[in-house]
């Protein structure tokens, strides 16, 4: 059952429980956008099944879990089904896709192997924690929130930089609960100003009891970009402008932004190509007007969290140094300190090739390696 909901009047806990259910999919129209492109954009798609009921058998040996989409979805022709998920052990084998086509079974082989670990597609772990991501979300705006979904929501935004507006207010909340010292925290820059913080915290902790409204259809949408993600980018500039529709439904913050925030010109600022994120909270919960095209809505004035995700790391900036998201991770680990330039750090480049890309995000960088807590100062 392939549910619609049209503007901002629709019961979206409604419409997500249905589609849950009978394994299609919810789409929510805006009353900006063009009914009848989506209409028969999705006609177009449906009336060419390829395969249904789809099914995969993994080899017996392995240990699969955390897929998503589970269940698969039937396959429509142009479209391609992008599985991921995580699995433990070795094993080589025989994958078996299943499914019917014109209401006859076919079955597929394909041989595959597992090996222990691969680090030649380090796209693939952070597209898995953006799906899961999305579907963890949807968790908790249809069933409620527990401690367990938010920790995960939480460990997998700060270790994969899948930073959006929400993530972001999620890591901040968390580490202000440990008691993380401020020059390690990910996203200190949220705490600078009282009234955007008030504004994100009203928006998105009402947002999971909302079942209609522009804040439900906002965050509806919000986890159905990260859920349904193949390119994380493309999906997490999505979500961000989601995000930004849910912030606007808040009330205006009582306290004020400061006269020393500098503008920003245009009114809205594009997100980069590259594995970068930079997240803005509007000054005041005034609707803010929302470009779709591969940008992000900021507010003049905004604040933004800069996080970059190389060498199969996220790294966040506080100050003037980029930090490395596992430090969180190893309170007790060794400290050593090394200055930038010396001979000290060329022969750290030279012993540990892995660390090239971390130091080349500049001169003051903070980064696990080993059994040690690195800091590379200038």
């Amino acid at each position: 059952m392939f549910c619609f909901g049209i503007g901002h009047d629709v019961n979206t806990h409604l419409l997500d429980r249905l589609t849950e259910s009978t394994h299609a999919t919810s789409e929510y129209v805006l009353p900006e956008e063009d009914l009848e492109v989506k209409v028969s954009r999705f006609f177009s798609k449906v009336k060419d099944p390829v395969l249904a009921g789809v099914k995969l058998e993994f080899p017996a040996a392995l240990r699969v879990n955390r897929l998503h989409p589970s269940p698969l979805p039937d396959l429509f022709q142009g479209e391609q089904l992008v599985l991921v998920g995580r699995y433990a052990g070795t094993s080589q084998g025989q994958l078996v896709l299943e499914g019917k086509v014109g209401g006859a079974g076919r079955r597929f082989e394909f041989p595959v192997a597992f090996t222990h670990e691969r680090t030649d597609h380090e796209f693939i772990p952070r597209l898995w924690a953006t799906r899961r991501i999305g579907y963890l979300l949807d968790e908790i705006r249809l069933r409620g929130e527990n401690a367990e979904l938010r920790d995960e929501v939480v460990a997998l935004a700060r270790q994969h930089g899948i930073v959006t507006p929400y993530t972001a207010f999620l890591i901040l909340e968390d580490e202000e609960r440990r008691g993380v010292p401020l020059a390690q925290q990910s996203v200190p820059q949220l705490r600078a100003e009282a009234g955007r913080y008030e504004v994100a915290r009203q928006a998105f902790t009402r947002a999971p009891a909302q079942s209609t409204g522009a804040g439900a259809v906002a965050a509806a949408r919000y986890g159905s970009a990260q859920r349904s993600a193949d390119q994380v980018d493309v999906a997490l500039s999505a979500a961000g402008v989601e995000a930004e529709r849910l912030l606007a439904t808040a009330p205006s913050p009582a306290v004020a932004p400061p006269a020393s925030l500098p503008a920003r010109a245009g009114g809205a600022v594009a997100v980069p190509t590259a594995p970068r994120s930079r997240v803005a909270l509007p000054p005041t919960a005034q609707p803010q007007p929302v470009q779709t095209a591969g940008v992000h809505p900021a507010a003049e004035g905004g604040l933004t969290v800069p996080s970059r995700f190389v060498g199969g790391r996220t790294f966040f900036q506080n100050g003037d140094q980029w930090l490395d998201a596992r430090v969180q991770q190893s309170p007790q680990a060794r400290q050593v300190r090394i200055q930038f330039n010396s001979a000290e750090y060329f022969d750290l480049v030279l012993k540990n090739p892995e660390v090239r890309p971390w130091l080349a995000l500049g001169q003051n960088v903070q980064f696990v390696l080993g059994d040690a807590v690195y800091t590379v100062y200038e």
